[in-house]
């Protein structure tokens, strides 16, 4: 049963976990081991066992015959028998029938004898029934070594008679070793104890045997095989014999391990995912719902999914519209993808988004497969960012408001400088009319014409405060078609006299037939009017070249409309060319830092570009683009 390099301690490891009695002996006859059911059947220990203690467990009557009988076995070195009765531990005896078989090494010597002990009522039914078991395995034998499977047959205790060559070249090991139990020392450490178990528990009961375990291949590997052994019976219904196979399912174990570790991580993902999935076959109603389905609609996992019951969780405002989809599903009619809500018991709402998709299988037969996300998280956010960019919004255009009035706070020398030209020359007019009129022949004519010329100074001065009233009002942006080019000259009225102040020239280079524009008129000569401000400021300590300030406007290549403020100042500091447009950057004493970030802002809300480069010469072109409206339809 054991090779020669084995262990004495595998040895009787191996015997002990065989559940009939069994003796091993050196090749001179003494006794080398006993198991475990054995010495428990004798009462007798191990070492009182050994070399030839065992024989005195052996009934003094057939103690002569019996040892004349074992010493002709050792010395004809061939497999053998006796009978005699052997002492039970409370001092009865009972008659048994012993079987020796030799094990050879490779040369043929003999390294060791197995010896098996039968009860004596097992070997009268083993006589009764002799001639049908070699009948039967004359014609299995040939059968089953030329089958392509590992087959084996066992004694009606279990002792194991039989394995096909298939069986023996497949865990490498030879008949004599296989020989009753010595097949279990193939069998993975963890898995023995079970199976023999199991095998003891049908050998007793007569019922079919079936357990997986891992055996030790030729290759020194485990792997997982299936193995099953039916009982034969004789007529009366008598076990004769054992009969068993071993089918190699490493790979059917390997899938099944994939499958799980896939089910693994697909759960793990739909829990992380909020996404749970289903299935449903509407002509039965049978539905599938994965463990996060369960969870979204906080349903206890043995709780049989229904379309009743899924309904049930639908929140009542949603639950007509989400009906009809199901019903539309339920007949192949469409796909549907849903956003709706649940209801909770708790009193709590979920937003669901529900996706399916209808197939058919071989038959024909219609069965919906989907998936629903709990986008509860992502709604709230969404509503959560749809208030902060309210917020933002509301912040944004308070902040331009602020900076539209620390313009015209700087502004205030100019504002005050064309408000008064156009007031001085009302006056003056006023007199010269009142002259014309009060002489002693009224000069109608020009009456009228200081008349007309106070009109035309009163609506100069009603253009330069209604462009202070629009800069200063706070109001929603109102975004229109506008030309760009009107936005730059009443940006000037406000600019041109702070730019003469600071001894600047301004000058224009606008482009004509320039698309319109979508935006906001204030914003927009909001952003002008900071960029021409901080053009002048740039150029306050210039005085070894002329201060000029060019604003042009044009037209490029992707047809957007391009506005360019041009100064000769003293550049952009490289340390802060990256920071140029951040808020709380300033480079001015008294400045906020907000002015560029404004425009930043407004420009991008426009869906526009605001940058800054140097100039080939002197100074700084702050540049930004708008997109061109489409032109109107023709009328």
């Amino acid at each position: 049963m054991l090779k020669d390099q084995t262990s004495a301690a595998e040895v009787q490891t191996a015997l002990d976990t065989i559940p009939v009695l069994i003796c091993t002996a050196r090749p001179d006859g003494g006794a080398e081991s006993v198991n475990k059911c054995w010495r428990d059947y004798t009462g007798l220990t191990l070492n009182e066992a050994k070399d030839h203690g065992w024989v005195s467990a052996v009934h003094p009557e057939d103690l002569e015959g019996f040892v004349e009988k074992w010493r002709t076995i050792i010395a004809t070195g061939e497999s053998g028998k006796a009978e005699a009765r052997l002492r039970r531990f409370d001092g009865g005896y009972r008659g048994f029938l012993v079987r020796a078989v030799p094990h050879r090494d490779g040369s043929g010597s003999i390294t060791r004898w197995l010896v098996r002990w039968y009860a004596t009522n097992t070997v009268e039914d083993i006589s009764q029934t002799g001639a049908q078991i070699r009948q039967v395995e004359d014609e299995l034998r040939a059968i089953l070594n030329n089958a392509p499977v590992l087959a084996w047959s066992t004694f009606p205790d279990g002792w194991t008679d039989f394995l096909n060559e298939r069986w023996l070249s497949t865990f490498n090991i030879s008949w004599e070793e296989a020989l009753g139990f010595g097949w279990a020392k193939l069998i993975h450490p963890d898995d023995a104890a079970n199976m023999l178990e199991q095998w003891q528990t049908s050998v007793l009961n007569g019922s079919s045997f079936a357990t997986e375990a891992r055996f030790r291949r030729f290759d020194g590997k485990y792997r997982w095989f299936l193995n099953r052994a039916d009982p034969l019976r004789d007529k009366t219904g008598k076990v004769i014999k054992w009969y068993g196979t071993n089918f190699d399912i490493e790979e059917l174990k390997q899938t099944e391990t994939r499958l799980r570790r896939s089910e693994a991580y697909l759960t793990e993902a739909q829990r992380l995912s909020l996404t749970g999935s289903f299935g449903w076959i509407p002509s039965t109603g049978e539905i599938h719902w994965s463990e996060e389905s369960f969870r979204i609609f906080q349903y206890d996992p043995s709780v049989k999914p229904t379309v009743k019951l899924a309904l049930q969780r639908v929140h009542p405002d949603d639950r007509a519209f989400v009906r009809e989809a199901i019903d539309e599903a339920s007949r192949g009619e469409t796909n549907f993808d849903l956003t709706h809500r649940l209801l909770m018991p708790d009193g709590s709402v979920k937003y669901v988004h529900v996706r399916s998709r209808a197939v058919r299988d071989a038959d024909g037969n219609l069965e919906v497969v989907g998936a629903i996300t709990d986008i509860t998280a992502t709604k709230k956010a969404e509503e959560a960012l749809r208030e902060n960019e309210r917020r933002l919004h509301a912040a944004q255009a308070e902040l331009s408001h602020i900076g539209r009035v620390a313009t015209l706070g700087e502004l205030t020398a100019s504002i005050t400088h064309e408000v008064n030209q156009p007031l001085g020359a009302i006056a003056a007019n006023a007199a010269a009319a009142q002259r014309w009129l009060t002489r002693s022949t009224p000069d109608i004519e020009e009456a009228r014409t200081a008349i007309e010329r106070i009109a035309h100074e009163a609506h100069r001065a009603a253009v330069v405060i209604s462009r202070m009233r629009e800069l200063y009002k706070k109001a929603d942006p109102k975004k229109v078609r506008l030309d760009i080019n009107d936005i730059i000259s009443d940006a000037m009225l406000l600019v041109r006299r702070e730019a003469a102040s600071s001894q600047v020239s301004l000058e224009l280079e606008l482009a004509t037939g320039l698309p319109a524009v979508f935006g906001d008129r204030v914003q927009l000569q909001q952003v002008i009017i900071n960029l021409s401000m901080n053009g002048i400021q740039a150029m306050a300590n210039i005085a070894d070249r002329p201060r000029e300030l060019l604003i042009r406007s044009k037209q490029d290549e992707a047809d957007q409309v391009v506005v360019a403020v041009q100064d000769l100042g003293s550049g952009i500091d490289p340390e802060i060319a990256d920071k140029l447009f951040s808020p709380f950057l300033t480079t001015k004493p008294n400045g906020m830092g907000m002015g560029l970030s404004i425009c930043r802002s407004i420009i991008e809300a426009h869906g526009g570009r605001v940058w800054a480069s140097c100039n080939s010469g002197p100074g700084t072109t702050f540049n930004f683009t708008l997109e061109a409206c489409p032109p109107l339809p023709a009328r």
